[in-house]
């Protein structure tokens, strides 16, 4: 998944990582929501009240939010949808297959990584629009607020302690994975605990890579006066991430994307029928809500 400049603390916890593996659901919004059409449902004031907590936005630009967003749902509810929910079948049925292996899962991880940078570059356009109208104090305030929630996510990591890191991400990866499986057996949860030994926490490299990241958005926004070329370069900065990134951080989400397969290959090796049984439940109840918000016809024009 590219990384999120407005999730604090973005790939360092790994349960995110799963369920944006398992679900496709919209980034942010929808992976915080128990049932998917609640949330999508919803979408058209979630994300300017999400946005506006960054930086208030004016009547104009809440009309410009409004249109994009409505133009942004209708895109995705009439090209993508149908395609999550038939990636999320397909996951189910190798899963409860006996012959699965472990480059299928890298495969369903590129997918979605795919998927996640259409979003992105769909929504660049309506979001670079709302920073094109912005005056200096709308933009100070944002770059402001990335750095206060960076404090706080600095405090909150120096008074964790590795160890207790760790137990934090096997507990949220458990609780994930039993939503999908059910109940884990001891088999499966001592897998669970060998790999939150192995995986590495972004830490600090992280938040240096965010910073990176918000620097370099400010630079954009302050030349923002030729229009095109902002738009060109606001839209490599959302979708191509991965210059800003240092070389140990890089290692790191590479090293944690493997790990993080691997004990999905080992729970999958592990499932038993009962929670084969569940996993294909839920995901026909995710997959049918998918199905549901399908839509066609012609996009709202601007």
């Amino acid at each position: 998944m590219q990384y999120n400049p407005f999730r604090i603390g973005n790939n360092s916890r790994p349960g995110q990582l799963l369920r944006i593996f398992l679900t496709l659901l919209l980034a942010l919004l929808l992976s915080a929501c128990s049932r998917i059409q609640l949330a999508y449902n919803n979408l058209d004031w979630l994300l300017p009240h999400y946005l506006s907590s960054y930086m208030p936005l004016s009547d104009n630009q809440d009309s410009l939010l409004e249109v994009g967003v409505d133009n942004f749902l209708h895109w995705h509810c009439s090209t993508q949808v149908a395609s999550y929910a038939q990636l999320l079948r397909e996951v189910d049925r190798r899963f409860r297959s006996n012959d699965l292996n472990r480059t299928e899962l890298k495969t369903f991880n590129d997918r979605v990584q795919q998927a996640w940078t259409g979003i992105l570059q769909q929504g660049s356009p309506a979001l670079g629009d709302i920073l094109l109208t912005a005056d200096e104090t709308q933009i100070r305030e944002l770059l402001e607020g990335f750095e206060e929630r960076n404090s706080e996510w600095l405090e909150e990591f120096e008074a964790t302690s590795d160890e207790e890191l760790r137990d934090d991400y096997r507990k949220r990866m458990s609780k994930e994975l039993q939503r999908w499986f059910g109940e884990l057996d001891e088999r499966q949860e001592q897998i669970l605990v060998v790999w939150s030994r192995q995986f590495q926490p972004l830490g600090l490299q992280g938040l240096e890579v965010r910073r990176r990241w918000q620097s370099r958005l400010g630079e954009i926004v302050n030349a923002r006066n030729d229009r095109e070329a902002f738009q060109r370069e606001f839209a490599e900065l959302l979708t191509n991430p991965g210059t800003l990134r240092t070389p140990l951080y890089q290692q790191r989400l590479d090293h944690n994307r493997d790990v993080t397969i691997d004990m999905l290959y080992s729970i999958v090796q592990q499932l038993s029928d009962a929670q084969k049984h569940h996993l294909k439940r839920q995901v026909e109840a995710v997959a049918g809500d998918f199905d549901s918000l399908a839509c066609s016809g012609e996009p709202i024009a601007s």
